[in-house]
């Protein structure tokens, strides 16, 4: 079972926001929002919203991608994404910022995850160096 912290908040001007949602990803590129187990709350990084501690089982051939946001003052946004096995270990990391995204740490083999989450999030991409053969975009 997968600990993962879920949150949507901003701060009291509206100024700065942060989102981080958990996303399943199929060997075969299917994405979803699953359901989690149990959940309690948590407190969040801003004064106004909400944070939830989630609880996921990751089935057989699907990865758990956790996804963290934080837009500022300026409307830019960054944050990283991260991909999980079954078991919980993480198996890669890629970090977003100035509409780049690229690769922190992790086995390259897994990029293609984070590409399919950043498409399913639509996220404005200019240039990608997530390590893997397919080279920037």
């Amino acid at each position: 079972m997968i600990r993962v912290k879920l949150e949507k908040s901003r701060s009291r001007s509206g100024k700065h926001a942060v989102r981080a949602l958990a996303l399943l990803v199929s060997e075969k590129g299917d994405v979803m929002e699953p359901r989690p187990r149990m959940t309690n709350r948590a407190k969040p990084l801003y004064r106004k919203g909400e944070a939830y501690e989630a609880f996921y089982n990751v089935p057989d051939g699907w990865y758990l991608v956790y996804v963290w946001l934080v837009r500022n003052l300026r409307g830019h946004i960054k944050g990283y994404i991260e991909v999980y096995d079954g078991e919980g270990r993480l198996l890669y990391r890629a970090v977003y910022r100035r509409l780049k995204l690229r690769r922190s740490m992790g086995d390259p083999r897994y990029a293609w995850v984070v590409r399919r989450v950043a498409e399913y999030l639509k996220l404005p991409i200019k240039r990608v160096n997530l390590g893997d053969t397919r080279g920037g975009d």
